[in-house]
């Protein structure tokens, strides 16, 4: 063969292509499609034809493809005629539900069926799976939503999620697909409309997450910045083309004038500053990723901080809801339990797992390695110490460098600098990132369009519907 390529044309249109591969392989398209691949057998001028997997997969896909999108135009031909559709906003574990104001504007739409979900997580082994579903399902009846269990523990049974509630459009708020039981996972859903917000606000390894497997398969994926857009842009295998920035749903309260806010902070005798302990539960993760490590170099040293600074300060330990699974598989159940419960004992003390925005809100400044709080409570515009230990990682994408500017952290001595911060930042007002801090609140975190984030998500979602087929 004197060329690699040899062309068959019927009426001078290309319809056959042969690509010789090796010396005894030859491809050959159809229409420029991978069909058939001929294997020359050596010393013989018989071809032998067969059929590799590959093109019919290929086919396979293509029809997989056609049917999904069928069924997805199904629904918004419903949604168009006026018909109702069902919703599922996804809850999973305590702490990570941003559609408190989604789901007031869902139910202000007839056509809107909406369904609370709570999906078992069962990444950290079935004793913490059903302890998630008790305590988000306590969360979300103490809201005033009738949540549907993904799990019912009495029968120990997963529901067919897809036969049972069978939703239209599934919002999901987590992507990692290890978190999930492949009855609620979104290759379950490619027949119907996904959307995902992510349950915290990304400042760490966008090329991870991103990037992962859900994030490029939904429908429409919200984002809370320019920056995030750009790092999805960059690094997502659809190149970002699902994403729409809209700004994070969790810090809507900020922008609610009719927002009750609740003091949750332990009485005292007199005035004090009020500081927040964080701590993430990461101690253990691979080199490629963040490690947050600081609970276990000052779990002690904290409460000797509370004690030193008594008198004038009271702490709110609110550590990462994983953290105390991981302190159970260190230190056991009844120690753990123990550790938690030393917090509340403390008179200028107290553990707290509650709503965040009423956290924050009356705290004056936080110490912490979390993630999702280093924007969160930025965007309160209060000062931060970020603990790093000698081992820890830190691993920020493209906004958390930004972000990163704003925080007091270690130049030293990790508990020396806890000690000054306390002392000169808090105690004394020396804040003296309050300037930038305040500059960096008002790029990133007020609301895009004249709209809180969860109006802006509502309205790509009714445009999605309202789309020509």
């Amino acid at each position: 063969m004197a060329s690699n390529k040899i062309y068959y044309s019927v009426f001078g249109i290309p319809f056959i292509k042969l690509k010789k591969l090796k010396q005894d392989k030859i491809d050959i398209y159809i229409f420029g499609l991978p069909v058939f691949t001929y294997r020359v057998k050596k010393n013989k001028r018989k071809i032998n034809l067969f059929v590799i997997q590959k093109p019919i997969e290929y086919f396979k896909q293509k029809i997989r493809k056609a049917k999904r999108k069928k069924s997805k135009n199904k629904i918004l031909r419903r949604w168009q005629n006026g018909e109702k559709i069902k919703i599922a906003l996804m809850a999973e574990r305590p702490g990570m539900w941003p559609f408190d104001y989604l789901y007031e504007l869902f139910k202000s739409n007839p056509q809107f069926d909406v369904n609370v979900v709570i999906m078992p997580e069962p990444f950290y082994g079935k004793a913490h799976m059903k302890n998630y579903m008790r305590e988000t399902t306590k969360e979300m009846e103490a809201k005033g939503y009738n949540p549907i269990k993904g799990y019912d523990e009495e029968s120990d049974k997963i529901i067919n999620f897809k036969k049972e509630v069978n939703p239209d459009i599934i919002f999901y708020a987590d992507f990692y697909k290890p978190h999930f039981v492949k009855q609620f996972y979104i290759t379950k859903f490619l027949d119907k409309i996904t959307l995902l917000t992510e349950y915290g606000f990304s400042v760490m390894q966008d090329e991870k997450t991103c990037a992962f497997e859900l994030n490029n398969l939904v429908d429409l994926y919200f984002r809370p910045t320019d920056i995030h857009l750009d790092m999805a842009t960059k690094l997502m295998k659809n190149e970002g083309k699902n994403v729409i920035v809209t700004g994070s749903p969790k810090l809507d309260p900020l922008f609610d004038k009719n927002y009750t806010y609740k003091d949750i902070w332990k009485p005292q005798e007199k005035p004090k500053k009020r500081i927040i302990w964080a701590p993430h539960y990461t101690e253990i993760m691979p080199d490629d990723m963040y490690k947050n490590d600081g609970f276990w170099f000052l779990h002690e040293f904290m409460f000797e901080v509370a004690e030193k600074f008594k008198d004038e300060v009271q702490f709110v330990f609110r550590p990462h809801p994983v953290l105390y699974t991981k302190v159970v598989a260190k230190w056991g159940q009844e120690e753990a339990e123990n550790y938690y419960e030393r917090w509340n004992k403390l008179e200028n003390g107290q553990y707290y797992n509650g709503n965040f925005i009423d956290l924050f809100k009356y705290s004056d400044a936080m110490i912490m390695d979390s993630c999702s709080f280093m924007a969160e409570y930025t965007a309160f515009n209060k000062p931060l110490f970020h603990t790093i230990t000698k081992t820890s990682r830190t691993k920020l994408n493209d906004f958390g460098e930004e972000l990163y500017k704003n925080f007091y952290k270690t130049e030293d001595n990790l508990k020396e600098d806890i000690i000054k911060f306390i002392q000169d930042v808090v105690i004394g007002g020396n804040d003296y990132k309050a300037a930038d801090r305040t500059k960096f609140v008002q790029q990133y975190f007020t609301k895009i369009n004249n709209r809180t984030a969860s109006e802006n998500i509502y309205n790509e979602i009714i445009k999605f519907l309202e789309r020509k087929i």
